[in-house]
This record gives structure tokens, C-alpha cells and sequence, in this order.
């Protein structure tokens, strides 16, 4: 056999081993604890410590950190390093997917319980200078306060801060550095506990009262290396009014499901409206992928795998509004500011109803704020589909109604009745004796059967967004909601409960339709079949409105009992302002009025990753998870019996 010698290889080789696995802090893998391990413990604990209910908990995006790196690391990462920084946002809280920075993994999981109890008290800073040294004075000092915040509201957690403190004092990297950014580091180790003698520049960044008029970053400094132990709250981003112009949703496969929150921030770029012929622009002026092309694109036509590749390799993503879309199934999660909020009320319209809108920030309602378009659901169906349940789904259908007929209320016997259609025997022997011992008789010998009727109206409110024309198991959301609706309407007829049947969409605060598919006053006929058959996937889901609407429609009924079951298969969102925690607290604002109203509110939701936001609009008892989407309609008659006992 010859001997052959790749040099390109061999040299490739050697340069991966040197520099490959170069990162400031240390990773051990064999101790790595993630994220969705913990989620729900930590999400218990971020609320327990005085954490708002509608925050989110979200594995966030790397940020790259322009800190002094040695000079093995430069040559692995380049200028700078990602690094996945614990961060809040207001509306959600961006945790690191991943901690494996300590060797025991219990210590990283405590890591993750201290950055919850960190957040759950963080106030919001002040905006920070444009001194690169003040701004890292800044930090270190609202770091250093908010611990001692944290430390004396919760005292419990003074061990778990010390062991942390130190761990990662003894992890942290030593490097050569010298003049404010020596001082800046060496105020960094005092604050995490460094017993070592400070010199007086970083004795001066550490003490408050010290003012920072005095320090000045000079040519080329630095910031420190983030510490895993402070999280970063960031005061809410101004953000723009978005273009009143429409904007056409886009189709295709269902999404992928994204590990991480991508962080984003809007900006207007003054080219991307232009209606100049693409020739009017100089080739050789087109900026590369790695920034934000400003020119005018009426179509997106990039290719989905580059568009994927683009998004992990990129440092910042450029998202512009087109005209027309192609089809994909790439799906990013976005940490992106919301637009403005329109102000000032709607104008009352023909066949409309108009309701207000909670504003958790203000604390107060938007009157008349969005615009309610009640109308009849179609009884045609999309051109080219004609969507009809196949033999398992009409058995299916079948074994659920003869569920919902068991909880019909059964003919009641009433005995001793002045009149009746049968004679009383027991009432009947016993006026008989009464009359031979000299006593008067009864006269009430009769027994009478009526059949009961339970006093309960229910309104089945179902989201038609256009994530329902998604796939979730091999099965189209809207398919499934469409066999379940015809399971639950013929169940609830089956078992006498008068009912009926809404679906809603939206497309902004002054359009979101509510389509009736079956009326109370209305029975179960083919007309109602060929509605539920002919839905089709909406826009939007802006809930809040919708259930303030199915609310108003409840209390219309003459019924003492109310029951609005909402059925969806996410949260709530719209094209606007309407998203994130705004749209979270509208909706479980809205759902409170109701109750408040005499209606009881249930939640249906096919959504995995409901247990981030469902307990917190429903609260306890008042939601159902159904995980297995194709299950939704053979569970309806457990959940219905559930919720009216």
C-alpha cells in the first residue's frame, strides 16, 4: 500500500484542534442542562417571586459581545464572540437554551433558578450613555444593586449566590488587560466576591457615589465579559407605526418549528418603497448578504434552504414587507418590538359592533377600539376543495354523539299529582285507606313524566387564523376543527343544550370577522354541515375582541346559565400592536369581563406549547391541552362533561 500525505487535511486538522474549540468561559458538556428541561419549574418560580403572569420564558438567540478576546480566540472566532446572555425584555424572558458553563450539573441548574428570581424583581434601567466606559460602570453598578435588591426581598437565596458567585469568579477567564479595561475587570471579580485588594480607578467605578462625569473611554477600549449571573433588562424599544397598506399573509407547507427567539428591532429604510426598475440601481453597489439590502423587492423569490442558512449565519437579518410571497416552510420566532398603537376610537358602521381594548401598560382600556364585522359563514366552499370526513371520521362523529346523548337530562317521574297521564298506585291505596279510617282522602292519585331540560346556553367561539391551515401530526388543523365542530355541534343537539357555533379572524384592530355557522335559534340541518365544511383559514386571531363579542351575545340569552367554550390552536396575535404580552393580558382581560358578566369560559387549545400562556388567560380549571391534535374530537364529550358537571 503507498503512503500519501494531504497536507491541506493534516494542516486542517491540527488548525481545528488549536483554535476550534476557543470560547472565554468554559463548556462542559457532560454537565449541560437545557432549557425545556426546566421551563415549567422556572416559569412557577419567575410568577412565586412577583414575575408578571403574561411573560413568556423563550430560549433567546446568541448576541455578540465585542469584549477584549486572547489571542487563541481571535483566531478561532475573529473580533467577536456569541454568547447567550440572559435577557428581559418586558414582554418576554430570554433564557440561554443551554448552561453548561459550571462542571456540576446541578450548579447549572441553579444558575437558571437564580436568573428567574433575577428577572421576577428587575426593574427597568435607565437609558444608557453613549461612553462605552460610563455604560459598563452603568451595568456593573445596577447589577450590583439589583443583587443586593434580589438578596433582601428573598434572603433564601444567599447561599445559592454565593456558591454561584464563585464558581464563576473560579471559571472566569484571567487575561492580560491593561488601563480602564484592567480597572473594569478587576471592579468585575470584586463585585463576584474577589478578595483581592482594588486599585483606586476600580474602587471609584464600583461605589455609587462616585459620579461618572469623570471616566471616559479612550481609543479602542473594550467592554467586559458578560457574567452569566447578571441579566440584562432592556427598557421597551421605541417602536414605528406600521404602513396601513396590506399585507398579504403567506402560504405553503406547514412551518418549522424554531428552537430559538431570533432578537430583531425595526428600522425603516428609506429605499425599500421605491418603484424605480431594478436597472436604476448600480450592481456594484448591492450591499452582500451579511446586511440589510436597501432597495425595493415587490417579490420574495429567494430560495428557503439559502433564506435557513442565512438566518444562522447572520448577524443581522433584514426583513422587509412584499408584495407577494413564495411558498415556504422556514419560520423564525422574533424578539421584535411591536408597532405603535393606533390611537382613537372607531367610527360606529352599519352591521358592526365596536369594543374597547386593554392597554396593561397604561392600565387602562382603549375605548372603542376595534371594530367587530359580524356576518353569516359561507355555505360554499374554497374553489378546489371540497373537504367531506372520511369513514373514520364519521364513526368517530357517531361514537361522540351517542357520548353527548348519555348527558341528556332523562324523563322525570313526578308522584302525587292533582292530574297526570297515569293513575298514582301508591297515592292512590293510601287516599283509599285515609277514607276507611274516616279521614279525607287525597285527591292527588296521579303521576305525571316531563322531560327536563337544563337551563344552559353554550356558544362554541372557534379560531379560524391562518395557522389552522398548518399540519400538525399528518393531519391539517382545520380539518380536525372542522371533524370536531361536527362531533360537538351533533352532540350538543343530541343532548338538548341549546347552542351555537362562531368563528373569528382578524386583520387589525378595525376589521375582525366573526362568522355565525349556527344560531341558537337555529336547528341542526345541512345548511349548518355545508358552513362547517366550508371554513377556511382567516388572517389573525386579535381574541380579546372575539370573546368580548361572544360574550355580548351570551348575555342575550334568557338562559341562567352561560358557557363560552373558546377552541384554537394558539395565541392570540395580529398584523399591528396586537402581539407578545399586549395581545396576552387583552385576551385574559377580556375573558375576566365575561366571567364577570355571568359567562363561564373555557379553553380548548391544540397548541404544544400552550402551558407558557394558557394557565395564565384561563386560569386553574378553565382550559383543556390536547397535545394529540387527531384526539381533539373524541375528548370534546370528557371536557363538555367536565365543564358543566
Amino acid at each position: 500500500m503507498g503512503w500519501s500525505f494531504e497536507p491541506e487535511e493534516s494542516v486542517g486538522q491540527h488548525w481545528h484542534r488549536l483554535v476550534g474549540g476557543a470560547h472565554s468561559w468554559p463548556r462542559h458538556p457532560a454537565a449541560a442542562l437545557r432549557l425545556d428541561e426546566v421551563r415549567t419549574r422556572l416559569g412557577i418560580l419567575f410568577r412565586a417571586l412577583g414575575g408578571a403572569g403574561g411573560v413568556q420564558l423563550a430560549a433567546g438567540d446568541a448576541t455578540l459581545s465585542r469584549h477584549r478576546l486572547g489571542l487563541r480566540a481571535r483566531l478561532g472566532l475573529g473580533d467577536t464572540e456569541r454568547l447567550d446572555i440572559a435577557r428581559f425584555d418586558g414582554a418576554t424572558l430570554h433564557l440561554p437554551p443551554v448552561i453548561d458553563l459550571l462542571p456540576d450539573r446541578a450548579a447549572n441548574g441553579a444558575l437558571y433558578e437564580w436568573l428567574a428570581a433575577w428577572f421576577a424583581v428587575a426593574p427597568v434601567p435607565s437609558p444608557a450613555g453613549p461612553d462605552p466606559l460610563r455604560r459598563d460602570a452603568e451595568r456593573l453598578r445596577a447589577a450590583r444593586a439589583q443583587t443586593a435588591r434580589l438578596l433582601a426581598a428573598f434572603p433564601g437565596l444567599r447561599p445559592l449566590h454565593s456558591d454561584l458567585a464563585a464558581a464563576l469568579l473560579t471559571a472566569r477567564p484571567a487575561r492580560r488587560l491593561s488601563g480602564k479595561e484592567a480597572a473594569m475587570e478587576a471592579a468585575v471579580r470584586a463585585a463576584l466576591g474577589d478578595p483581592a485588594p482594588l486599585p483606586p480607578a476600580a474602587a471609584a467605578l464600583l461605589d455609587p457615589d462616585v459620579p461618572l462625569d469623570g471616566f471616559h473611554a479612550g481609543r479602542g477600549y473594550r467592554p467586559f465579559l458578560p457574567v452569566p449571573l447578571w441579566g440584562e433588562v432592556e427598557a421597551p424599544a421605541p417602536s414605528a407605526a406600521r404602513d396601513a397598506a396590506g399585507q398579504e399573509e403567506g402560504s405553503g407547507a406547514a412551518a418549522e418549528a424554531g428552537g430559538r427567539r431570533r432578537r430583531a428591532r425595526r428600522r425603516e429604510a428609506d429605499q425599500t418603497r421605491r418603484r424605480d426598475p431594478l436597472l436604476l440601481n448600480r450592481f456594484e453597489t448591492i450591499l452582500g448578504l451579511a446586511e440589510m439590502v436597501n432597495l425595493a423587492r415587490a417579490v420574495e423569490d429567494d430560495d428557503e434552504a439559502g433564506a435557513r442558512q442565512a438566518a444562522e449565519d447572520l448577524d443581522e437579518i433584514g426583513i422587509g414587507e412584499h408584495q407577494r410571497h413564495a411558498a415556504t416552510r422556514l419560520r423564525m420566532e422574533l424578539d421584535l418590538s411591536p408597532t405603535r398603537a393606533a390611537e382613537g376610537a372607531l367610527a360606529a358602521a352599519p352591521e358592526s359592533f365596536t369594543y374597547p381594548e386593554w392597554d396593561h401598560r397604561s392600565g387602562r382600556h382603549r375605548p372603542a377600539h376595534c371594530r367587530v364585522l359580524a356576518e353569516p359563514a359561507p355555505e360554499d366552499a374554497t374553489p378546489g376543495e371540497d373537504w367531506r370526513p372520511d369513514e373514520a371520521a364519521r364513526r368517530r362523529i357517531r361514537r361522540v354523539r351517542r357520548q353527548f346523548e348519555a348527558l341528556r337530562p332523562r324523563r322525570q317521574v313526578l308522584h302525587g299529582q292533582p292530574d297526570g297521564e297515569e293513575l298514582d298506585l301508591s297515592a292512590l291505596v293510601r287516599s283509599l285507606a285515609d277514607r276507611r279510617a274516616g279521614a279525607p282522602g287525597s285527591d292527588r292519585v296521579h303521576s305525571a313524566a316531563r322531560s327536563l331540560r337544563r337551563d344552559l346556553s353554550v356558544l362554541v367561539l372557534v379560531d379560524v387564523s391562518l395557522s389552522t391551515e398548518a399540519w400538525v401530526s399528518d393531519r391539517r388543523v382545520l380539518d380536525v376543527e372542522r371533524e370536531a365542530l361536527l362531533a360537538l355541534v351533533g352532540g350538543l343537539d343530541a343532548c338538548g343544550d341549546e347552542h351555537a357555533v362562531l368563528t373569528f379572524t382578524s386583520r387589525r384592530r378595525d376589521a375582525v370577522w366573526l362568522c355565525m355557522v349556527k344560531d341558537f335559534d337555529e336547528r341542526l340541518a345541512a345548511a349548518v354541515v355545508r358552513r362547517i365544511r366550508a371554513l377556511r383559514p382567516g388572517h389573525y386571531t386579535r381574541m380579546g375582541a372575539a370573546v368580548r363579542h361572544a360574550a355580548y351575545l351570551l348575555a342575550q340569552r334568557p338562559c341562567s346559565h352561560r358557557l363560552l367554550l373558546l377552541l384554537t390552536d394558539g395565541k392570540p396575535n395580529d398584523v399591528d400592536h396586537y402581539e407578545g404580552r399586549y395581545a396576552i393580558e387583552d385576551t385574559r382581560m377580556a375573558i375576566r369581563e365575561a366571567r364577570r358578566a355571568g359567562c363561564k369560559v373555557f379553553g380548548i387549545t391544540v397548541d404544544r406549547e400552550a402551558r407558557d400562556y394558557v394557565p395564565y388567560l384561563f386560569g386553574p380549571g378553565g382550559y383543556a391541552i390536547v397535545p394529540d391534535i387527531s384526539r381533539l374530537p373524541v375528548a370534546l364529550p370528557a371536557i363538555y362533561l367536565q365543564v358543566t358537571g
